[in-house]
């Protein structure tokens, strides 16, 4: 008889992360991504502040959700009139994501974007990218796509630096949720 792996999504209790009153970094208000948090989030990460575990969990369970509902295969529309960021391999280097939006402009409706994979592993602020960028495509999941590189996997983020990372600022169970994100 095969056993069937648990889901480890279904493990996590948002309700049971309490965010004390004394952090200051930005808050999912009502659970949902804006673009203030967007906004808040990212100047937080410059700073090197990092997003309350609570909000970090609920961001990868939507994201799960989001991702789960959707074919692995896309079409991703690009407008004739207007320009389409196409970026890859930002590898955890945050600094030069913040570049790439410092110079083709935030993502948006009428901005729309694809990263082209390997978001993680090697540079010092995967997890800061990674969260960037899921929130981003929750905001805008009709402008801002993501294609999943092989650095998006379990082996390849044990060998090159992002389980280690997710870790060293969250915890194991943040890890295997990514996974399953993967």
């Amino acid at each position: 008889m095969e056993e069937t792996k648990k889901s480890v999504a279904e493990s996590i209790d948002l309700e049971a992360m309490v965010v004390d009153d004394k952090y200051s970094g930005p808050r999912l208000e009502g659970g949902v991504v804006t673009l203030d948090f967007m906004k808040e989030l990212m100047e937080t990460y410059k700073k090197q502040g990092s997003l309350h575990r609570r909000y970090a969990f609920t961001i990868l369970l939507d994201i799960l959700k989001y991702f789960s509902g959707q074919p692995s295969l896309v079409d991703v529309p690009i407008p004739s009139s207007s320009k389409f960021t196409v970026c890859g391999d930002i590898h955890g280097q945050f600094y030069d994501l913040m570049n790439i939006f410092a110079l083709n402009g935030l993502p948006a409706a009428d901005n729309p974007y694809l990263f082209n994979g390997d978001f993680v592993d090697r540079g010092s602020f995967s997890v800061e990218c990674i969260f960037t960028l899921f929130g981003f495509k929750l905001l805008f999941p009709d402008s801002f796509f993501m294609s999943r590189g092989n650095h998006e996997s379990e082996n390849m983020n044990k060998m090159y630096g992002f389980e280690g990372e997710v870790k060293a600022k969250y915890s194991s169970n943040m890890c295997d949720l990514f996974t399953e994100v993967y």
